[in-house]
């Protein structure tokens, strides 16, 4: 989005052009992952018409969505009506899990509304029940979410990898780690450390599967559990990737003092999370925090200082930040 909301609302023909343009966008790219569409082409240019034919749509219809994503410079069309991948088709054909968790997540934020009356998640009130009983209902879904959730920590890597250095540790443990993704990559650029991978215990199943061919699984411990009771013991280095800002305060202290409980001496806290403006201003993470509304009843994201409140109540004090002013931030805390 190159404009703020508010200039887009100084001119009603750009707010509509823009809400025009990005509902359509999502119907599309909604109509095109559910269908699997884009597995219907191959390294050559495809007819149109054969490649209607491959999945089952009506020539016309199909060719009026190809060519808005041709308009937007997503796939090509040349002059024979051939369709061909590009690399931006590609690369969104091997993250469509981001369209496809939209089926899901999309519905109930119409109901935002309620959820600032209630104080309840619009989720909750859309589906009945919290998002993460919600998913351990459905575990293919719940799988989409974690390959989510990997997918969102590739983008956020070459970010952390290139602009933070982590001091020493010899064992890290990652809160909430579900498939392993940030495990395996840190472990990657630490050789000689060894980690535990640790969350929910179906989670924790999916995890010990996906990486069991994995080179560095005889370096990874896989432990299931409620970080709300207690977590892995003798790390010196504690990792939390977008887990507090599922939950509020009282929740967050409550897991950041079970941290502190197991904590090696000497050892460090690593929080990823978008860190708000202290002052309103253009971030990334404002449109998260409304998703956090819409998902989830107390989650939410959060000014450093309002980190540091809990922190401190925890038993910790902020140490230093590699700030990121495009998404996840990463702050480290040591025990006190």
């Amino acid at each position: 989005m190159t404009k703020t909301l508010g200039a887009l609302l100084d001119d009603f023909n750009d707010f509509h052009a823009w809400l025009a343009h990005s509902q359509a966008s999502i119907w599309v790219l909604n109509a095109v992952s559910r269908s699997q569409l884009l597995d219907h082409l191959g390294d050559e240019p495809t007819p149109m018409e054969e490649l209607a034919a491959r999945a089952g749509m009506k020539t016309d219809m199909l060719r009026r969505v190809m060519n808005f994503l041709a308009s937007q410079e997503v796939i090509e069309i040349d002059s024979k009506d051939r369709v061909s991948h590009t690399a931006r088709s590609r690369a969104f054909q091997a993250r469509q899990e981001v369209v496809r968790w939209l089926n899901v997540n999309f519905p109930p934020g119409l109901k935002l509304d309620q959820a600032m009356k209630t104080g309840v998640s619009s989720f909750e009130q859309h589906y009945d029940k919290p998002i993460f009983d919600y998913l351990s209902d459905r575990p293919a879904l719940a799988d989409e979410f974690g390959k989510l959730m990997s997918s969102i920590t590739n983008a956020f890597e070459t970010f952390i990898f290139s602009q933070h250095q982590f001091k020493p540790f010899t064992r890290a443990v990652d809160i909430g780690g579900s498939h392993g993704r940030l495990m395996t990559r840190l472990l990657t650029e630490y050789p000689s450390a060894t980690g535990v991978i640790f969350d929910l215990p179906g989670t924790a199943a999916q995890a010990k599967e996906n990486l069991a061919a994995s080179p560095l699984k005889d370096r990874i411990d896989i432990v299931g559990g409620d970080f709300f009771k207690a977590v892995p013991e003798g790390g010196d280095l504690y990792l939390m990737k977008q887990i507090l800002h599922d939950w509020g305060d009282e929740e967050c202290v409550a897991i950041l003092k079970n941290i502190r409980a197991a904590i090696a001496s000497g050892g460090r806290l690593a929080i990823i999370d978008f860190l708000l403006p202290e002052k309103p201003s253009p971030h990334p993470g404002y449109a998260l925090d409304i998703n956090m509304m819409n998902l989830l009843t107390g989650g939410r994201e959060r000014r450093l200082s309002e980190f540091e409140d809990m922190l401190s109540a925890a038993g910790f004090k902020l140490d230093r930040v590699t700030e990121n002013p495009r998404g996840q931030s990463l702050f480290e805390a040591v025990p006190v």
